[in-house]
């Protein structure tokens, strides 16, 4: 993604996914994000988790939430750079950017409404139109079904979300992995704080996640899709959330451009 905005905003996203899944131990996982709207677009990621501590991303670019320091630092081994953002200074950048895309999708909605019903209708296929649903008044609430299945060889049960009765997203959630229970207030706390500044009823969303028990090992929402693909209980060191020794600091702004 070339908008930096656009870019913190989805990482934020998927955080807030993998944050109602921390358990009280070490825990290492790999996943897989699907972007149907972005040409189905892949987005391989791998997860770090201590108490008070996650780590998401790749070998080009990781993001670090450090809750026990309410700081978030975005990482670019490229570059060989950083930068960071206290959970306050996050919180008003979320709100603002998150203000002007629901702008945006304002502004598309009424390009949408003159458009012939077989254009709109293509145009809303191709943006997905989870994407263009909702609105601040909608209320979200979650139904756990009595569909099951196998999803990377864990047992998952199906959780649905709802959105004014109508189905908006689903998350497959495993009771196999051990202690998933152990540390969720953390990611709790941090999600619903961050969620509430989020576009399209982000504090619905967080509060939604926090009624699903158990590891979510597959997640659909608003048509964009991320499975769990591997799953290690173990060790992870501090360091691992620290920013690499060198690395220069830069403006937030920066940071993410390759």
């Amino acid at each position: 993604m070339k908008n930096t905005r656009l870019q913190i905003i989805m990482m934020i996203s998927i955080a807030l996914m993998s944050f109602s899944i921390a358990v009280g131990q070490s825990l290492v996982w790999e996943s897989t994000t699907v972007i149907p709207a972005a040409g189905n677009m892949k987005i391989n990621s791998t997860s770090y988790y201590r108490p008070q501590m996650f780590k998401q991303g790749s070998e080009n670019s990781m993001i670090i939430f450090r809750i026990d320091k309410e700081v978030m630092y975005q990482v670019n081994n490229l570059k060989k750079e950083y930068s960071e953002m206290t959970f306050t200074e996050l919180e008003a950048y979320t709100k603002k950017s998150s203000a002007k895309l629901d702008g945006r999708m304002a502004e598309m909605k009424k390009q949408l409404e003159k458009m012939p019903p077989e254009q709109r209708k293509a145009m809303e296929t191709m943006m997905g139109n989870q994407a263009m649903a909702g609105t601040s008044q909608s209320t979200i609430e979650v139904l756990k079904t009595a569909e099951k299945k196998s999803i990377s060889s864990y047992a998952c049960v199906k959780y649905v979300l709802q959105e004014d009765g109508k189905e908006t997203g689903s998350v497959w959630t495993t009771t196999a992995i051990p202690d998933f229970k152990g540390m969720q207030k953390d990611f709790k706390d941090f999600s619903q704080r961050m969620a509430a500044q989020m576009p399209r009823n982000g504090g619905q969303m967080a509060a939604a996640m926090a009624k699903i028990d158990g590891f979510p090992i597959q997640t659909t929402i608003a048509g964009i899709t991320t499975t769990v693909t591997k799953i290690e209980k173990k060790s992870v060191a501090v360091s691992e959330f620290e920013v690499p020794a060198g690395y220069k600091k830069v403006e937030q702004k920066d940071v993410m451009k390759e």
